[in-house]
């Protein structure tokens, strides 16, 4: 779930570094796939494109369940490394997601999972994608609006955590017109609530280890508040509860004129 550029630290963080510990502290969510598969339209024998990948955690959930061919990208070496070590993994290449290195209409179905907010630029990105997709294929992005950030437990305890956030997530009228300026149609948002936790020790080591990339751009003194305050209640009676909600935003490329392209960037390095 990361693409990154390398240079640019205001928008992410080490991934290199953060793969070591990934999946320690962070999973795929079987919630947010089973929503992904259910309004995905694939044809039989169709090949599906997970752009950000990360360690292949959401990847390996989608394969299973749909038996589909998928092809992952992500920027970081070190997360598709991490995925290569899971066993039968799915054909891996490392390359930008706002310069996909595939020809174009190449894919029947493109989606990406939490990874607009860490991409240099979302419009190259959406635009990249579309280039990548069949026409009448589908993208899906999901991610989460500003209204959602604010309602997240790290807002609450961390505060200056959603407005960074908001700076860094494009607004979903910002993403539908991206799509609509890329040639996509029938393009609509659903949101989404999953399984509402009841937060204790895990989460706080998930916040310990700062395992939300957001938790590396505030000051040292508000993350040291905000966990003393975390820790304080999860060590209490009081319950912390907390309902996911995300937004999914899909489109579908229509018709353009013209055969298949043949450009093929040359950042792309295949892993597997």
């Amino acid at each position: 779930m990361t693409d990154t550029e390398p240079d640019d630290s205001s928008k992410s963080i080490d991934y290199d570094s953060a793969s070591k510990v990934y999946d320690q502290l962070r999973s795929g969510n079987p919630e947010m796939m089973h929503e992904v598969l259910k309004g995905a339209s694939i044809p039989d024998g169709g090949v599906v494109l997970d752009i950000g990948c990360g360690t292949c955690n959401n990847t390996l959930l989608f394969m299973k369940a749909s038996r589909t061919r998928v092809v992952g990208i992500d920027l970081s070496r070190g997360m598709l490394n991490k995925a290569c070590e899971k066993g039968p993994a799915p054909h891996l290449i490392q390359s930008s997601a706002d310069r996909l290195p595939f020809k174009t209409c190449s894919f029947d179905f493109a989606y990406m999972t939490e990874v607009l907010h860490h991409v240099r630029d979302f419009r190259a990105t959406i635009a990249s994608a579309g280039r990548a997709l069949r026409n009448h294929g589908q993208l899906c992005v999901v991610t989460q609006s500003h209204e959602q950030i604010d309602k997240r437990i790290t807002s609450r305890f961390f505060p200056s955590t959603a407005g960074i956030d908001k700076s860094r997530y494009p607004s979903i009228k910002e993403i539908e017109g991206t799509m609509l300026d890329n040639h996509f149609v029938k393009v609509r948002n659903d949101t989404h609530e999953f399984a509402t936790e009841d937060l204790g020790a895990e989460y706080l080591e998930t916040i310990e280890q700062r395992a939300y990339s957001m938790l590396h751009m505030i000051s040292e003194k508000e993350f040291q508040e905000g966990l003393a305050r975390l820790r304080e209640v999860i060590h209490s009676d009081e319950p912390l509860i907390y309902t996911p909600r995300y937004t999914f935003v899909w489109g579908i490329k229509g018709d353009l004129v013209g055969g298949v392209g043949t450009e093929v960037y040359s950042i792309a390095q295949q892993i597997s």
